[in-house]
């Protein structure tokens, strides 16, 4: 799997409500707590709402977004746990308990929602028992029964929701980030990648390359076999493509019979010999339809980050313009930044 990350704009924009919901409530609390004595509680309560403010500044512009919604769950709910373990909180604090699935799920998906949500709903449990367990009343079979219904039915409803939404979502990001014909990436994806490779080379220093590749004489496939052969071909080559080259590069179709993939870690000569192992394997690919055998050719230009571009609109022109350098010098053969070809 490609080390891109997927974009967490939906755990982001959740977070940042529940920090704008944690501070209010909790200075709200505090402000109701002062004058009831219950000074240590209310001051609790003050330093989570210091807390969720001070993270509302720092989640606008972190790229670790699933790392703060842990912390801040922990710390969230530990206080609670907190709370409720001190001796002048009543019973009907625990009803918070219920919330703990929500919450949870929303900001830390259903793995480790579900994870964290039945940890401390069970200390909160054991903590009733042990504060409560000389109330009668409030152990009664049937509030304990409802009690634990009413936080198995959350727990579900919360898990079952979270698991549909995060398969709902890969899905229709998988079928929004692929080519529906050859299911290689498709430009939108390119461009995110590219942006996720750039960083890692910026920071790093690691070289990155650019391929573009076009089969030879595609047209003809098509007029002489029809567009069902041009397909078969563009999905064969595609397999040949992943086959060849390894998980971390990414290959996408750009257009029609012209495909650019994104070489990791890989400089400039050593990117020409890549794409002339790709060229080499083509050539003596036979490719069956029907009752036929199809053999086709590719070109391909070779550009590399940095000498030859920093962004992907340049990288992609210069790898392009060595392409047609490729076709002109009479296909079937490799272009890369100076006059190589194989």
């Amino acid at each position: 799997m490609h080390p891109y990350q997927a974009n967490h704009d939906h755990r982001r924009a959740v977070l940042q409500a529940m920090l704008l919901v944690t501070v209010f409530s909790t200075l709200v609390f505090a402000a109701l707590n002062f004058p009831d004595g219950m000074i240590l509680v209310a001051w609790i309560q003050v330093a989570l709402a210091a807390f969720a403010g001070g993270l509302l500044i720092v989640v606008r512009r972190t790229q670790r977004v699933q790392a703060w919604c842990l912390r801040f769950m922990l710390v969230l709910l530990s206080a609670t746990i907190l709370l409720l373990s001190r001796p002048d909180v009543s019973a009907f604090a625990f009803i918070w308990l219920l919330v703990i699935p929500l919450v949870t799920h929303l900001l830390l998906g259903y793995r480790l929602g579900l994870l964290l949500s039945v940890g401390y709903m069970t200390v909160g449990g054991i903590i009733y028992l042990y504060r409560f367990g000389g109330t009668p009343e409030l152990l009664q079979v049937e509030v304990l029964a409802n009690a634990i219904l009413a936080a198995l039915t959350t727990l579900g409803m919360a898990h079952f929701y979270e698991r549909t939404r995060e398969r709902s979502e890969l899905k229709l990001t998988h079928l929004a980030a692929v080519d529906p014909l050859t299911g290689l990436a498709n430009r939108m994806r390119l461009h995110d990648v590219f942006l996720w490779e750039q960083a890692q080379a910026r920071r790093k220093g690691t070289p990155l390359s650019v391929l573009m590749l076009d089969l030879d004489l595609f047209k003809r496939i098509n007029d002489e076999h029809g567009h069902e052969a041009g397909d078969a071909v563009l999905v064969a080559f595609a397999r040949m493509l992943r086959e060849r080259l390894r998980e971390i590069d990414l290959i996408s179709r750009f257009g029609g019979e012209e495909f650019l993939v994104l070489l990791n870690n890989t400089d400039g000569k050593r990117a020409v010999a890549v794409a002339e192992e790709l060229r080499q394997s083509l050539e003596q690919l036979a490719i069956p339809y029907q009752d036929k055998i199809l053999k086709l050719t590719v070109s391909i230009g070779v550009a590399e980050y940095g000498p030859d571009g920093m962004d992907l609109n340049t990288l992609s022109r210069m790898a392009d313009e060595r392409l047609y350098q490729a076709k002109a010098n009479g296909r079937n053969c490799v272009w890369g930044g100076s006059k190589t070809t194989v």
